[in-house]
């Protein structure tokens, strides 16, 4: 079997791709390889010059798709992995030389099924990321899992590591979003068994055109979906977790209605958050698919 499947979507990222290529081609370490680029329909570019820069390198399989979104794209190449463990790796980002190698070696010594890195961002990546010698990070087992997500969040792309058997097992990312980046450790958190390294593993640019991150409308809205759509699925979630989701989903809706759009206390953010810290529902999707509609009014990227 392939030790690693590198899962790399792209979408008109000719302009960044460069040093992320590079950054693949230097990973060190005496495993096998493959790569699955997926191409969600770029009209730059992107596809011709990875053709042009991975020749000559094994097992290389370009995917192209119309655009669907970074969930679909990342479940495009996750199902066609053939490896034991899939990297995903955003077409704008660089792994450090030795992070897929430590990675690995973390999987496999903790048997885990989902691995977070330390990432940081960068305005020279080509020039950090070859400083970087230090592969010493260390392990921290994540007790509980579902509870530690709901109750403080878990968020990652380039920076983690699944085990494939797994992500195939639960059904990849939630296609119902356009971001990867939280459902794939929610989904995780309820079946495997999961762990943070503080080994620096990515390093990103920090100007990046189309970037979500932090704020953004969407990632704050692909927060509370991936939770609505999880806890609909999974009804029979403790009763004490479907409470502790719908108040931070409510609170994170009220928050957004008030700082962002505005709204006083009359509107039905503050009524929601209101309903969320009462300690008497069993049952909480149906409560937090009501907090989406605060981003009705936002550009939010979905499929």
């Amino acid at each position: 079997m392939i030790d690693i499947s590198y899962v790399i979507t792209v979408y008109n990222k000719a302009a960044y791709m460069g040093p992320m290529l590079n950054a693949l081609e230097r990973q060190n370490g005496n495993f096998s390889r493959e790569y699955i680029f997926v191409d969600d329909g770029s009209t730059d570019n992107s596809v011709e010059m990875i053709e042009e820069r991975t020749k000559g390198w094994d097992n290389v399989r370009i995917i192209r798709q119309k655009n669907s979104g970074i969930s679909v794209a990342t479940n495009t190449g996750g199902f066609a992995a053939e490896g034991e463990f899939i990297k995903i790796v955003d077409a704008d980002d660089v792994l450090t030389d030795y992070a897929s190698r430590r990675m690995l070696e973390m999987m496999r010594d903790h048997q885990l099924d989902h691995l977070s890195a330390k990432w940081v961002l960068s305005d020279d990546v080509e020039t950090e990321v070859r400083q970087q010698q230090d592969d010493s990070g260390t392990v921290t087992l994540i007790n509980d899992p579902l509870r530690e997500f709901i109750k403080r969040g878990m968020a990652g792309s380039t920076s983690t590591m699944v085990r494939t058997s797994t992500f195939k097992e639960m059904g990849g990312a939630d296609p119902e979003v356009f971001v990867q980046d939280v459902s794939i450790p929610l989904r995780v958190a309820a079946r495997g068994r999961m762990a943070s390294t503080d080994l620096l593993a990515v390093i990103g640019p920090r100007e990046v055109e189309g970037r979500m991150m932090g704020a953004h409308p969407t990632m704050v809205y692909t927060m509370s979906a991936n939770m609505y759509h999880f806890l609909r699925d999974n009804p029979d979630v403790p009763t004490d977790l479907q409470r502790l989701a719908f108040k931070r989903c409510a609170g994170r809706a009220w928050k957004w209605a008030k700082r962002e759009q505005k709204q006083s206390m009359f509107c039905r953010a503050f009524f929601l958050y209101v309903m969320a810290q009462l300690p008497v529902w069993s049952k909480t999707a149906g409560w937090i698919e009501k907090t989406l509609y605060v981003w009705d009014k936002e550009d939010v990227r979905r499929p």
